[in-house]
């Protein structure tokens, strides 16, 4: 058991990139292709995942636990990480049964995952310590990661993400940094990392207890949005999905819709509203392109042109 293929510290690419929004309206930005890192370990996942999987070496844990919902990101990369570092996995999973007909759930399950389902009213209590020390007495010798893999341990993780921005230029003064908000720990772990550095968060879930303690933890360093949700957590719509068509075929750069297709349609249909003069926009790539299978299995798209996109998550 160990964690090694971590250490690989090769920065991911700072791409310069444009996006022509209408005849009129072209915009030019920066793209951190964090979802590079890793096929299946892809994006601010690995960044979060490396320290906890560290601290796993060092106690001397049994396995790592965590919870998701069926078609999580976070799921699918811990499953693909224990496998690698031949490390046990539950996954406590927010449905009413385990469907291994899911790609995200037959992934799991493929890479050694134990599923567990729970109840809507049981996944409610994943925050409270009552509950997870009951899970904890149920499976002792566990490390209990937080749903979305956001910890005290992923911030170290996040650090070294934003020290890569730094050896690639990017400096407070002249930039500002975007993000998708799912769990909040991408997003204030940069935070943390990069004093003085202005950001904008994109919220991908109607979370309005964590998007207020954002808002007051970092002030006016951070502008939240969280009014482009195209339905809620987990949903999409034509327009959405038409625009990540779009921005595929107009940079090559692979999205999804669920986190950075909100975050860059938000980006480039309010451009001039959330990126002050003089300011370049720096955009955060989370990766969770596996996201895209979930969405197919549901029938939330129907064009053969995500036939290409869906290419890029055979693994």
């Amino acid at each position: 058991m160990n964690s090694h293929f971590f250490d690989f510290d090769q920065p991911t690419p700072l791409v310069k990139t444009c996006f022509q929004l209408n005849p009129c309206k072209r915009i030019h930005f920066q793209i951190k292709r964090d979802d590079l890192i890793d096929k299946l370990i892809s994006g601010n996942k690995w960044r979060k995942l490396k320290y906890n999987f560290k601290q796993f070496d060092q106690k001397k844990f049994k396995g790592i636990a965590s919870f998701g919902g069926a078609f999580s990101n976070h799921i699918a990369a811990l499953s693909a990480a224990g496998k690698r570092a031949d490390i046990p996995t539950i996954g406590f999973i927010r449905t009413h049964e385990i469907d291994l007909n899911n790609p995200t759930l037959s992934l799991a399950k493929t890479n050694g995952m134990q599923l567990i389902a729970l109840s809507r009213e049981a996944y409610r209590n994943r925050h409270n310590s009552e509950f997870i020390n009951s899970l904890k007495q149920a499976y002792p010798d566990y490390l209990f990661v937080p749903e979305g893999g956001s910890n005290d341990l992923a911030a170290l993780g996040l650090a070294e993400l934003v020290e890569e921005l730094k050896q690639q230029s990017i400096h407070s003064e002249h930039h500002v940094i975007a993000c998708a908000i799912g769990s909040g720990g991408t997003i204030s772990g940069m935070l943390d990392a990069f004093p003085n550095m202005k950001f904008i968060g994109v919220a991908a879930v109607k979370d309005t207890p964590l998007l207020e303690k954002l808002t007051v933890t970092y002030g006016d360093r951070l502008t939240i949005v969280s009014d482009n949700l195209f339905g809620g957590y987990g949903k999409t719509t034509t327009e959405l999905n038409q625009f990540c068509l779009d921005f595929y075929h107009q940079t090559q750069i692979p999205i999804e819709p669920i986190y950075t297709g909100k975050l860059l349609h938000t980006l480039m249909h309010n451009y001039d509203d959330l990126v002050n003069e003089g300011k370049s926009l720096v955009v955060i790539h989370t990766g969770g392109l596996q996201g895209l299978r979930g969405l197919n299995y549901r029938h939330q798209y129907q064009s053969p042109l995500w036939n290409d996109l869906l290419s890029l998550t055979d693994v």
